[in-house]
């Protein structure tokens, strides 16, 4: 399993990024991904099976204008 939290970027709500996330997953049928927004430190924690590379890559592609930061666990 590998952990992402994405520090979101100021201008945008980590609640708000993590639906349409979750939207993005589901247009691609990846329903094996953990989702949550921590709204009071302003990021998006994400769940994906090391075995799910097509999964990682939608996850970091879409991320890519909204987050500040990563720290992978």
């Amino acid at each position: 399993m590998r952990n992402y939290r994405f520090l979101i970027n100021d201008q945008f709500q980590a609640n708000s990024i993590a639906e349409d996330l979750r939207v993005q997953l589901d247009i691609n049928r990846f329903n094996d991904v953990n989702i949550l927004s921590v709204d009071n430190r302003n990021e998006v924690l994400v769940q994906i099976y090391e075995s799910n590379g097509a999964a990682q890559e939608t996850v970091e592609s879409f991320m890519q204008d909204y987050h500040k930061g990563i720290v992978m666990e």
